[in-house]
């Protein structure tokens, strides 16, 4: 896995601004997972740039996009830090040990921005620090397994 800097799950970072100079917005945005296609970025581009009502949302942090990215960057930042700090494993330094570890860290986060994804869009029933500790219980099982 190669380090953006970014998020976890995420190498596609796009920022979109106005050519006409009197105006002064810029949204950045990640794209994780599933939603890192090129149709996608572009689709959202043009979104930003064609609806008036659809760029104020994102530039007030109300749009869905930009409540599920304010919810889900936090929680997987934390779980790439429960792995860093844990004894069991070399991550974040890439060796052929910590491969897997950099593997099951991303698997974990992506299970994490699907539920928080539906919990935004859906509304489901479920606090994203209740899914964040079940992903973090998971990572440590997970470590506490390979490291038996």
């Amino acid at each position: 896995m190669f380090d953006t800097g970014g998020p976890v799950g995420s190498d596609h970072l796009l920022i979109v601004k106005p050519i006409d100079v009197d105006s002064e917005w810029v949204v950045n945005r990640w794209f994780y997972f599933d939603e890192q296609t090129e149709a996608y970025m572009w689709n959202f581009g043009e979104k930003i740039c064609a609806d008036v009502e659809y760029r104020r949302r994102s530039l007030e942090e109300t749009a869905d996009w930009k409540r599920v990215a304010n919810l889900y960057e936090p929680l997987a930042r934390r779980l790439f830090d429960e792995l860093s700090r844990s004894e069991r494993s070399d991550f974040p330094v890439m060796n052929d040990d910590s491969r897997h570890d950099s593997g099951k860290l991303e698997s974990l986060c992506e299970e994490l921005f699907e539920e928080i994804r539906a919990i935004v869009r859906q509304g489901t029933d479920k606090h994203p620090e209740a899914v964040y500790d079940e992903k973090k219980v998971e990572l440590h099982r997970w470590l506490a397994d390979a490291s038996e």
